[in-house]
């Protein structure tokens, strides 16, 4: 008789990291939080971070204040202007940062390497803090890495073995080299990087205004070369970054030396022959830098590889795929790395899931790696016209490379990447809502047919989130945003229908969760922008849910609700087995008497019906677009404002909602940055929503 052997029980993993830069020491991090045990093998002494500053757009901001790191604390500052000049100092355009701060969640913030570096690598191996502290191995060079058993070769051949291998090893990593045979060449550009005392700058009267604007980014743009210029420390030191052909400084590639920065005698001297003709202001800045600061890069490039994974080993950062500066998006790629290794090798992982686990993190890190790599090429090529061409460098950032890279978040889209995988293991159906993956089916209606008679109440919070992770509960590509940026509006309507007489005079209650300012898109009309795209809808009538889910095929689910006035406040509870599942509160509540606010023109949500039998293709599987004809919008009585509104949703376990949780948890990670609006309405007739079709 043959026994089948149990799966192992899942266990904190032995990770080894190779490489302690910024992509390593995040990576390491977040491991750490996940209550994993981590070493990082580094083969300086001590584990230093080169260059001067770095920038940190958006993206890449939000993940180390996901990791815990204020960076602001440590002298980094808020980006908020950035500046265009031909070679010769003639304005392109200056634009105010502030005035679209609020597209994105976090904000863009210039700081020095050192700084972001020590505080990840002082939060790794500090004793406070969840999980057990990062050890962190000094003078380790790493000269092999063996994927198959995730087993570490250093220089003296000792060894060291864990469950997991992550090679941070920069841009002649060695653990690449068991991958593929893909190496960095040179890109045919180099750059000069030093800082400047900004105090001492400012009293150089040929400066005029270039260095007067805190957190100002500037760029002096020539046919073959240009110059970085921005603030960083508490904007008490200036970062420069001077790139130019190769062959102008002679820079010099060995063995040994390829990739790494040149400090030689000559650099300054070179360097200002180099950008002589450049604004002469500019020119007066650079010639204040110190001789011996003045560092020379070697630019170098690397086409993207097959892989980044395979067995035990996955790369990140510079090891993954090196980026050429363009953008200003190398760090952020590594830390983008490492919010999906986080995310992806959380708590309960089991040692059995580790290669299929890396595989879903190439598959969510590989595309959009190559596709910002392909942007900086595109952005670092020579002005082929003049330095007027620099112009649409502007547009391409400001239409297409700015909204695609600073409007993410790597460790949601990461997050929902490994909830889809999950879903692809269970045998549950798919049913509406599918944004949260297969449930067990529910019987379904449709929601609030009214006649006349009918009254209701109808209470909103509308509020301000991420927009990253509403757009993971969109369920279909067919929908998108009208807008760009990281923030996007959401809102929760509570809404009580009474003498509702298709219910042969009942009520009954809808709490509806709505993503707006969306649009559908139609194959032969193009665009149909729809305003509020309806997620989810709870109910506590089934003849309600029976109904609408069938025709015209709304999301809805069932929970009990509680609800309470009293003289200015009102309370709303809505509840599975009498555990609260959200919770809204107004205060303050006065009537007042302007109009009610305009209803959105249409409501967008995806009608889903699985097919039947094994393997069946969906029976329906379509976005809808539900609007009223004018006689038939419900009509206000009243209208009531509220000084102050609460909003909680509350995801609890699944043991706890067995049919709910996967719903709920979403839910309630979503941040409330702002409530903008809270309003009551009451009113006479019930929603019928009779132009229904199907985009």
């Amino acid at each position: 008789m043959t026994s089948v052997a149990e799966e192992p029980a899942a266990r904190p993993l032995n990770v080894l990291v190779v490489g302690a830069g910024i992509g390593g020491l995040a990576t390491a991090l977040g491991l750490r939080k996940n209550g994993h045990y981590v070493t990082v093998c580094e083969q300086s002494v001590p584990a230093t971070e080169l260059g001067a500053a770095v920038i940190l757009a958006p993206n890449a901001h939000g993940i180390i204040k996901r990791l815990g790191i204020d960076a602001e604390k440590d002298g980094a500052i808020i980006r908020q202007w950035h500046t265009e000049y031909t070679y010769s100092g003639k304005l392109l355009g200056r634009q105010d940062l502030n005035i679209t701060a609020g597209l994105w969640q976090h904000s863009g913030i210039l700081c020095r390497r050192y700084e972001i570096h020590n505080a990840l690598k002082s939060a790794a191996v500090a004793t406070e803090g969840a999980g057990p502290p990062v050890n962190l191995k000094m003078n380790s060079r790493v000269t092999k890495v063996i994927p198959e058993t995730a087993t570490l070769v250093f220089g003296d051949e000792s060894t060291m073995a864990g469950d997991l291998v992550i090679g941070a090893d920069g841009i002649k990593s060695i653990a690449r080299h068991q991958l593929h045979d893909l190496k960095p060449f040179p890109s045919g550009k180099s750059a000069y990087r030093f800082l400047v005392d900004r105090e001492k700058a400012a009293n150089n009267p040929k400066l005029g205004d270039i260095i007067q604007r805190d957190g100002e980014f500037s760029i002096w743009y020539g046919a073959d070369r240009r110059v970085w210029l921005y603030t960083t420390h508490f904007n008490r030191l200036l970062n420069f970054v001077c790139m130019h052909p190769d062959s102008l400084s002679e820079t010099s590639t060995t063995n040994d030396t390829f990739g790494d920065p040149q400090n030689v005698h000559h650099n300054k001297s070179r360097m200002m022959e180099i950008f002589q003709d450049f604004d002469p202001r500019l020119v007066s800045l650079l010639d204040m830098a110190e001789p011996s600061s003045v560092r020379l890069w070697q630019l170098l490039d690397m086409d993207p590889p097959p892989i980044r994974q395979n067995g035990r080993l996955g790369l990140v950062g510079d090891a993954a795929l090196p980026f050429l500066p363009h953008m200003g998006q190398g760090a952020a790629c590594a830390l983008e790395d490492a919010a999906s290794i986080t995310t992806l090798f959380g708590p309960g992982i089991r040692e059995s899931d580790i290669s299929e686990r890396l595989k879903l993190y190439e598959e969510c890190r590989k595309s959009r790696a190559e596709e910002i790599h392909s942007f900086s090429r595109l952005l670092g090529r020579d002005l082929e016209a003049g330095n007027e061409d620099a112009k649409l460098n502007r547009e391409l950032m400001a239409k297409k490379f700015f909204p695609y890279i600073f409007g993410y978040d790597e460790f949601d889209h990461s997050a929902q990447k490994l909830r889809e995988h999950e879903y692809g293991k269970t045998n549950a159906l798919w049913s509406m809502p599918i944004s949260f993956g297969p449930m067990p089916r529910l019987d379904q209606t449709l929601s609030g047919q009214g006649v006349d008679g009918a009254t209701h109440i109808s209470s909103t919070i509308k509020f301000k989130t991420s927009r990253t992770l509403l757009r993971n509960l969109l369920p279909s590509a067919s929908v998108t945003f009208t807008s760009v940026g990281s923030v996007a509006l959401a809102s929760f309507t509570h809404t009580q229908y009474s003498n509702v007489g298709w219910l042969a005079g009942q009520s009954y209650n809808e709490l509806a969760f709505y993503v707006h300012s969306t649009q559908g898109k139609e194959q032969t009309n193009g665009s149909f922008p729809g305003s509020a795209f309806l997620v989810v809808s709870f109910v506590d009538s089934a003849d309600v849910l029976a109904r609408g889910r069938e025709n015209p095929g709304i999301p809805m689910v069932f929970c009990n609700f509680d609800t309470w006035s009293l003289g200015g406040q009102r309370e709303i509870q809505a509840l599975w087995n009498n555990i609260i599942i959200c919770k809204m509160e107004f205060t303050d509540i006065e009537e007042v008497t302007e109009k009610e606010p305009v209803p959105d023109p249409a409501v967008l949500t995806h009608r889903y019906f699985p097919g039947l039998g094994a393997g069946a293709q969906p029976a329906a599987d379509s976005i809808i677009c539900l609007s009223r004809k004018g006689s038939n919008q419900p009509g206000a009585t009243r209208r009531k404002t509220c000084a102050h509104s609460v909003l909680n949703v509350f995801g609890h376990s699944p043991q706890e909602l067995p049919t709910l949780h996967r719903i709920l948890e979403p839910l309630a990670d979503l941040p409330i940055l702002e409530i903008v609006d809270s309003y009551i309405i009451e009113g006479i007739g019930s929603p019928v929503f009779d132009q229904v079709r199907q985009l």
